[in-house]
């Protein structure tokens, strides 16, 4: 998802609706909530099982914003 795409959609809530993030894996639900927000630059990185990585570095070729979340 691109930074547009979610301002879009976050744009067309109530402003005072509370955000978390949703994570759910079998029957498993977890909930976390936003702690920061922030712009960092770096590699994007795949390991050896293809599952989607990032090598922090301020000189590397792609901006990424993280979501930094912690358990509610």
């Amino acid at each position: 998802m691109k930074v547009k795409e979610l301002v879009q959609k976050l744009a067309a809530l109530d402003q005072n609706t509370n955000v978390v993030v949703y994570w759910e894996e079998g029957d498993k639900q977890q909930f976390f909530g936003i702690d920061e927000v922030s712009l960092t630059r770096g590699t994007p990185r795949r390991d050896e099982d293809s599952r989607p990585g990032f090598e922090f570095d301020s000189k590397g070729p792609a901006t990424w914003v993280f979501i930094s979340v912690s358990p509610e």
